[in-house]
Parts: C-alpha cells; structure tokens; sequence
C-alpha cells in the first residue's frame, strides 16, 4: 500500500506555499511526497524479511523501525515520529497546554490513514534497542548454519564379502568433502545505522584416522578417489592417509574415522572496524574396515 508521508522541509520559504505538495502547519511550511513503507520482502510483501532491516509490527503487517526522513515507529498507533529542529515557537495549542520545555514537537506520519503533521508528543518511540558492530556480528554469525563434511560411503569405493566398507593397509586413502559443503558463507545485521557483515571460510579439510595416528589435514575438499588413479597414487593437495595396519582384532573389524571442516570467520562493521571469531570444526564420523591385500605369485 502506498502511504503519503512527509519526506521534509520544515521552516521552507513562502515561496513553497503554492507548490501542491506543501502546506502550511501552525505557520510552518512542510512538503511530502508519497513513499512506500512496506518492506520489500517479507510476509507481507514477496521473498522474506528486508535484509539488514529491523522490522517493527502493527496489527499484522511490519515496517521498517526506522526511516532516516521521517524518524521512529511507534508500535502503539502506527505513527512515526520524529523530532523537529529546531522546534517552532512556542504555541500552548500546539502544546496541547503543556509548558514550555516539556515533551516536544515531532514531525507524525501514520501510515494506516495517510495522516502527517505536527504534534506534542512526551518523548520519541524509543526504538530497538542500541547495539554495537561486534554485537551484530555475534548475531549475524548466529543465524548461519555451517555445513558438516560429507565423506565417501566408502574410501575404496567397494565393499568387502560381508558388505563393509573398506580401504587396504599402506596405501594411500584419500578423504574428501563435497565440494557444496566447503563454500565461503556470510550474513549480515544492522540495526538503524550499525551494521555487522560475517564472512565464514572453510580454511581445511581435516581427517583422524581412528587407528590413534595422528591426524592429516589438507586446503580445499579434496578429490574423490577413482580406480583410474590407481591403489598406490597420493591425493592432489595431500588429502590422504596410510594405515600401517589392519582393523583384524577391532570390534565388528571397523574403525571410525572423524572428517571434518575448519572455518575461519571474520567481520566487518560500520565505523570501519571489523574483528575475528575463534575458529569451528564441524565433524562427521564414518566406520569401515583397513584390510590387509593379498598377494598371490605364480611359478
């Protein structure tokens, strides 16, 4: 729904009182102009919430909290109000019989009836609450669900007689990720003029081998093993593994390998700061066997 607000200039020449999207009000000269308030996204409007934009609620639609031309919601009348400066000269009518120097004069906008003027008003709408970058940046990086590793089924891409998974002692068993679950995320929250924008980086792509080596690490999702790559190749990037033994003895002959995804997140914000949070792994485990080849010679 398209509203007519005020969109400024208070105190403006005799000049604007012919123009027809001015007036004058208590002798002042105000201007408009016709604005949508609604959020372009959203419930009520297509695609979800405005990003970056603090929504305030009024009998089942929501508006932006804050405009910087016509000031703060009020979720009580939907109204926004904002204060004028500097204030005109003091009226007890305009006042509505308050004295001078209690409450205000705000510039009011309600966007259920199209209504704009002046009017004394106690205080402002106080608005959300003030936060900093660094808290934002706490929120934005709340909102984002970091992928977890996605192993092979199988690091051999085969399965033994009785159908466990499996790879062969001293060869190279290369680990990997699908590519879709190691891409860079970000997000980003403001708040009226304070904003935080998060990016996260999948920075490694790590492997225990659950044998009680130590553990291997390697940049980038690695690279599915194919049987055209051969049983003794090292994987492109390092992202491999060899077990010096066999899982004959380990309970139902498996092991449990945990792969798993380093991230790296950084942030910036307005006012030109930015920071860093603690690094995440997220972890997935997979059980299979280390079988032992054997080799057969012919005379």
């Amino acid at each position: 729904m398209l509203v007519t607000i005020v969109a400024l200039s208070l105190f403006a020449p005799a000049a604007l009182a012919d123009h027809r999207d001015c007036a004058a009000v208590n002798g002042v000269y105000v201007c408009w102009v016709a604005k949508d308030l609604r959020p372009s996204t959203g419930p009520n409007a297509p695609g979800g919430a405005v990003r970056g934009s603090v929504l305030c609620s009024w009998r089942g639609r929501e508006y932006p909290c804050h405009d910087d031309q016509i000031g703060w919601f009020d979720t009580q009348d939907g109204c926004y109000y904002k204060l004028i400066s500097p204030q005109p000269p003091y009226d007890v009518k305009l006042w509505k019989g308050h004295p001078d120097g209690q409450g205000a004069i705000y510039l009011g906008s309600c966007v259920a009836v199209a209504w704009f003027g002046f009017v004394w008003q106690p205080s402002a709408p106080a608005g959300p609450p003030v936060k900093s970058p660094a808290q934002l940046a706490q929120e934005a990086l709340a909102t984002l669900t970091l992928p977890k590793p996605v192993p092979p089924s199988s690091p051999s891409g085969g399965t033994l007689a009785d159908g466990r998974p499996y790879t062969v002692v001293r060869v190279p068993t290369w680990f990997w990720t699908t590519p879709a679950s190691y891409l860079v995320k970000t997000a980003r929250a403001a708040l009226g003029p304070v904003w935080a924008q998060v990016t996260v980086t999948p920075v490694a792509l790590t492997f225990v081998p659950g044998d009680g080596g130590s553990a291997a690490s390697c940049s980038g999702p690695g690279s599915v093993w194919t049987s055209q790559a051969g049983p003794w190749a090292h994987a492109p990037g390092g992202c491999d593994y060899s077990y010096p033994r066999s899982t004959y003895g380990y309970p139902a002959g498996e092991l449990t390998a945990t792969y798993g995804i380093l991230w790296r997140a950084i942030w910036v914000g307005s006012g030109g700061i930015g920071g860093s949070f603690p690094d995440v792994t997220t972890t997935t485990t997979s059980r299979f066997a280390v079988a032992e080849a054997q080799a057969v010679i012919v005379k």
